[in-house]
C-alpha cells in the first residue's frame, strides 16, 4: 500500500512541475510540495526517489526542479504507467 501511494505521489509531483515548467532554474523549495490527502513523509520519501532516479535536481540545499536531461525519460515513464 505504501510503494502504491509513493508511485502516485511521484506521477503526480512530475506531472505538476511539468504543467508549471519547473524545469532547469525554476525550481521551489521542497518542504513547499504537498499533495492534498498525503502525508508529508510519503511526499518526501517520493521526493527523495525521484531525485534518486535522477528526474529530479537539487538547487541549492533543499530546493528542486526536474532535471532538464531527463525530460525523455520522464515522458516515457508517465506514458508508461
Amino acid at each position: 500500500m505504501q510503494k502504491e501511494k509513493i508511485e502516485i505521489v511521484k506521477k503526480h509531483i512530475l506531472r505538476r512541475f511539468l504543467n508549471k515548467t519547473m524545469v532547469g532554474m525554476n525550481y521551489v523549495n521542497r518542504q513547499d510540495v504537498k499533495v492534498k490527502k498525503i502525508g508529508g513523509d510519503v511526499v518526501q520519501k517520493a521526493i527523495d526517489d525521484l531525485i534518486k532516479d535522477g528526474f529530479l535536481e537539487r538547487h541549492h540545499i533543499s530546493c528542486i526542479s526536474i532535471n532538464p536531461r531527463m525530460l525523455k525519460t520522464i515522458s516515457e515513464y508517465l506514458d508508461r504507467n
